[in-house]
Formats: structure tokens, sequence, C-alpha cells
């Protein structure tokens, strides 16, 4: 009995276990943060879509697609070894995450705390809007 009951509930429970592609839009924000804190430039970026647009508020459009977000940290994760950032703040509604960032371990510059919007559909960051201090 307890062998049978096993056999069934195994499989159910992997199946609930979060993987990239079923993450709430909070949870793959949280998890990109993970991410980026250990310097996981590749797990990083499976969290974005490749058709990536990223913004700075106001108006100006940003560097977009994954490719160019690849160079923009592989530079980034090697020149600040102790980069790291944390969510000071967050609000969710729908496939909308605003958070409040703060950005530490920048060689030779002072925190940054920002404001990120993050549009999350199927697991993938598809649009960022940030807006800085």
């Amino acid at each position: 009995m307890i062998r049978s009951l096993s056999c069934l509930l195994v499989p159910a429970l992997l199946m609930a276990a979060p993987t990239p592609k079923n993450l709430s839009p909070a949870g793959t924000v949280e998890r990109q943060i993970e991410l980026f804190n250990a310097h996981d430039l590749e797990g990083f970026l499976a969290l974005f879509a490749e058709e990536l647009e990223v913004f700075e508020l106001p108006g100006a459009a940003a560097p977009t697609g994954k490719a160019r977000l690849r160079e923009l940290y592989a530079a980034r994760f090697k020149a600040n070894p102790d980069l790291h950032a944390s969510a000071q703040a967050q609000m969710v509604s729908g496939e909308f995450v605003i958070q409040k960032e703060k950005i530490k371990g920048r060689a030779g510059k002072e925190p940054l705390v920002a404001v990120t919007i993050y549009q999350v559909k199927g697991g993938k960051i598809l649009r960022m809007w940030g807006l800085r201090e």
C-alpha cells in the first residue's frame, strides 16, 4: 500500500514543484535576482526572452535583446565581483512586477537604488522599465 501510494505521490509532487517555465511572475523576478547575485550568467539569461525590450524612464530606450544583455552582464560580473542586488519592496499586478532594488558592489561607485518594472510571461522576462533615483 505504501509503495503504491508513493508511486502516485512522487510524480504529483514533482509536477507541483516550480520550474522556470511555470514560476509566477514574482518567482521569476526573485529567481533572476538570485542568479544575478550568484553571477550565474547563463542561468540569469535563461529567464529573459530572446526579444527582450529594455527602457529607461523617463522615455529613453536602452539596449535591447538577450544578446546585448549577455554582453553587458558578462562585463559587469567580471568587473564587479562583489555585485549584489536586493529587493527593498515589491508589488505584483498580473504579469507585472514592480520592484524597488538596491544594487551594491559596483567598483568605485555608491550603491544604486532603482525601481524596475518587469513584464513576465511564461517564466520569461519580456520587458523591463528602469527608473533610477
